[in-house]
């Protein structure tokens, strides 16, 4: 966990709280400490050295918070994230128009949100997500993204765009998530669309196809991800999140897949544990007379792990050596 410390005046709390929702909504695996408003007799630069044990420390400036004096010695160290040694990463967050050093205002960890508070909102979330990834993360907003920020980054939601947006949203907002799939959906069936969204997860999908969606849905609903569904001409529903990923569909296709359908393409793909794609190029290899007896052993390999005895059975009988072919061995 990420611990966060919001050291802010009392009169500044409804604000604060709906920061931490944000920043909860937002990030995974962080952890807002409670209780950080500043003591009676205290300002906010007294009160962040209590906070110097978190893993960031966000001073909110406003006229309620700021103290009577900036010291020098007290404020010039929390712009390098603290005294030498420390881990604390600091940032401050501007509420309201007050006094304080204009050096601080020139740093990439100061953010103004006196005009437009969710957008300040909106680049602390990704500097705190700098933070888990070790990256100095951009801080582009578009406002013609407008609405897909408010839909699909600022909460989990599903919304439909125009491929083109798609593409720049998906690349400017990757810091808004933990991981961003883009999964190419033209020509494709659940299971190739499931098999690429799961390895792009980095998960091994070896089950059938309802146990493989049944997983998806289930990582993807406690992460914060996005997933952007490229022109599907399927339907989706099986692998749909319920909770915390947001869903981007494209309204055309933009990337076409570049799925193999060779015994060597399903091989790979048995190698790799994607077992649901690769038994459907086997049965379709095998149904058409395409190296049969390989297609039979691989696929024998795969019914057995999935305890579908049976299937296996049927076709080590189909493809079990004739009399003459058994008598050759001696």
């Amino acid at each position: 966990m990420l611990s966060v410390f919001l050291a802010h005046a009392s009169a500044d709390a409804p604000i604060v709280k709906e920061l931490t929702a944000f920043l909860e909504l937002g990030c995974d695996n962080v952890l807002i400490a409670p209780d950080t408003a500043i003591p009676p007799g205290w300002d906010v630069l007294s009160t962040a050295e209590t906070g110097r044990s978190a893993d960031a420390l966000v001073l909110i400036l406003s006229p309620a918070s700021n103290p009577p004096k900036w010291r020098r010695e007290v404020w010039e160290p929390l712009l390098s994230g603290g005294d030498p040694g420390e881990n604390t990463r600091v940032a401050f967050l501007l509420l309201g128009e007050c006094t304080f050093p204009a050096l601080l205002r020139r740093g990439s960890n100061f953010f103004d949100a006196t005009r437009d508070r969710l957008a300040a909102m909106r680049q602390l979330k990704r500097w705190i997500w700098g933070i888990r990834h070790g990256t100095s993360p951009a801080m582009t907003l578009s406002p013609d993204l407008e609405p897909l920020y408010r839909t699909l980054a600022d909460q989990p939601g599903t919304c439909t765009a125009p491929g083109a947006v798609a593409e720049r949203f998906a690349h400017q907002a990757v810091r808004d998530f933990e991981a961003v799939a883009w999964v190419p959906g033209s020509g494709r069936n659940l299971t190739q669309v499931a098999g690429d969204l799961g390895a792009q997860l980095g998960m091994k999908l070896d089950g059938p196809l309802e146990d493989n969606c049944r997983r998806i849905r289930d990582v993807l609903s406690g992460r914060r991800c996005l997933v952007v569904l490229d022109g599907p001409q399927i339907p989706v529903e099986p692998i749909m999140p319920s909770g915390r990923t947001s869903v981007l569909f494209t309204d055309e296709p933009v990337r076409k897949p570049d799925d193999g359908q060779t015994f060597a393409d399903a091989r790979a793909l048995v190698l790799d544990r994607r077992f649901a794609e690769a038994y459907e190029i086997l049965y379709r290899l095998f149904n058409a007379g395409v190296e049969t007896e390989s297609c039979a052993r691989e696929l024998v390999w795969i019914c057995e792990h999935w305890d579908r005895v049976d299937e296996a059975n049927e076709l080590r009988f189909r493809f079990r050596p004739t009399s003459a072919e058994q008598m050759r061995l001696f």
